[in-house]
């Protein structure tokens, strides 16, 4: 999976502005050593209502069947994507029999 680097804003001043997608924590970081300069977290709804929060637990079950699903439906399609490189891998075998295959392990 390559990074995903939407949430980042480059600085003049040699320092990186890095939102997290998770928890929407902002860190400012110095781009030449690394270091966290600074940390600014969202602010927490402390407002909540205990029903509300029932509504979010409840609502988490919806969720993670439909991650379920979604997660079910790439696995679904995968034996007919294996089969199909493997075919293409075979046809190309079959275009020069007399190419050897190369080892993985003579990459060196």
């Amino acid at each position: 999976m390559p990074w995903d680097n939407s949430g980042v804003e480059h600085g003049m001043s040699g320092k990186l502005t890095i939102g997290c997608p998770c928890c929407g924590t902002k860190l400012v970081v110095d781009q030449a050593t690394g270091v966290i300069l600074s940390e600014e977290r969202p602010k927490a709804d402390h407002g909540a209502t205990f029903d509300q929060a029932m509504k979010e637990v409840r609502s988490g079950a919806s969720r993670r069947e439909d991650a379920f699903n979604q997660a079910f439906e790439r696995t679904k399609n995968l034996d007919d994507l294996l089969q199909k490189k493997f075919d293409e891998a075979k046809r190309k075998a079959a275009e020069d029999p007399t190419k050897k295959p190369r080892n993985p392990l003579d990459f060196d």
